[in-house]
């Protein structure tokens, strides 16, 4: 396909909801190079900064997520959506749009109703094993769903099944990680390449339960017994001493290295986090975020350890559980061997190229 060909994404608020996007876009630039985007999103969140730094087209709109009854926001909502659609209706047919991307969150919901109205084809984005509110709404509109996981079929009616591609989260080429060497990513982290070794980490602004067990994990672990990775998040302050076995991070760009050293991975469960460690193949130790909208951590951690490939501890007994559960998976390492299998069996590394290719087959 050589002719020009301009399409529009509605994705972001999170990274998690964003990225996949992203992903699927860039395979579809390597499929037509001469594609136009154009990105629909909140000009106060995460895809205000990184769209425009990549190169695509920056739409602002005004639909928000609910906030509650006590929200002034919640009760201007219905007008911020219909101002939101009118909008991405003008984008579309100014702009002679072919098809739409949505990412899966309310910023999704106006570009959805758009392009069903302006008879567009659109693709839908589920991250995560339980659909969010706007892909549930959107899904009888949608021409294609691409599912993270087989099963989040389960939370559809079968008259959708058809149009369901069970393709796995799209993660792009920089994610798709080769690790290198274990013994050389803890060389070159100046960790002793003989101590197993567990990377902790709560996203860019931290977890707080992860955090606070990790300052008990300090209290009752004897030196020489195991080495930590930390990624704390910009929102914790670290004790000022920490013991030397303690290797802290506020934040880390290069996760390959980091996965590489690691034994064991504890983290949270967002579909972008469960998706690097199928496709790393590493075993972990999942902790939902308890406040996720649609419970969705839960049901991916739960997904990960149904198949045995990760166990999950819930929120309020980690910080208790977490001394105990890693010398427990650390000490047996046949299991951490079969859950890093099971991991690397559940990996579908090519999931942004079968969007690309669904995306296309629709727009043709």
């Amino acid at each position: 396909m050589s002719h020009s060909l301009t399409i529009l994404a509605a994705a972001g608020g999170t990274g998690g909801d964003l990225f996949p996007a992203v992903a699927v876009i860039e395979e579809l630039q390597a499929l037509v190079p001469s594609l136009h985007v154009l990105w629909v999103g909140n000009p106060h969140r995460i895809e205000a900064k990184i769209i425009p730094q990549l190169g695509y087209d920056f739409y602002p709109i005004s639909v928000t997520g609910y906030k509650g009854l006590r929200s002034l926001d919640s009760y201007m909502l219905p007008f911020r959506i219909v101002g939101s659609l009118l909008e991405c209706r003008r984008l579309m047919r100014e702009h002679n749009v072919a098809g739409v991307l949505c990412g899966g969150t309310y910023i999704s919901y106006p570009a959805g109703m758009a392009a069903h109205q302006l008879k567009i084809p659109m693709m839908l984005l589920e991250p995560n094993v339980v659909p969010g509110k706007t892909n549930r709404l959107l899904a009888q509109k949608a021409d294609a769903i691409i599912l993270a996981f087989e099963e989040t079929r389960r939370h559809f009616s079968e008259d959708y099944h058809k149009r369901m591609y069970p393709f796995g989260n799209p993660v792009r080429h920089t994610m798709n990680i080769s690790l290198p060497q274990q013994s050389a990513a803890r060389r070159a982290l100046g960790l002793d390449e003989s101590i197993p070794t567990v990377f902790v980490f709560g996203g860019s602004l931290g977890a707080r339960s992860l955090n606070q067990a990790m300052l008990r994990f300090m209290d009752e672990t004897l030196p020489s017994r195991v080495q930590v990775i930390w990624q704390t998040g910009r929102n914790f302050t670290p004790p000022s001493i920490v013991p030397p076995y303690i290797h802290l991070y506020e934040f880390i760009e290069d996760m390959a290295t980091m996965y590489a050293a690691a034994d064991l991975v504890v983290s949270r469960a967002g579909g972008g986090t469960v998706s690097e460690l199928m496709n790393v193949g590493k075993p972990s130790v999942l902790v939902p975020l308890p406040t996720a909208a649609n419970n969705e951590q839960w049901h991916n951690a739960r997904v990960l350890e149904e198949h045995g490939a990760a166990l999950m501890v819930e929120d309020s007994y980690i910080r208790e559980k977490f001394t105990e559960i890693l010398f427990s998976l650390l000490h047996d390492t046949e299991r951490l061997g079969a859950m890093s299998r099971a991991a690397h069996a559940m990996a579908k590394p090519d999931a942004s190229q079968k969007a690309a290719q669904q995306f296309l087959s629709l727009v043709q």
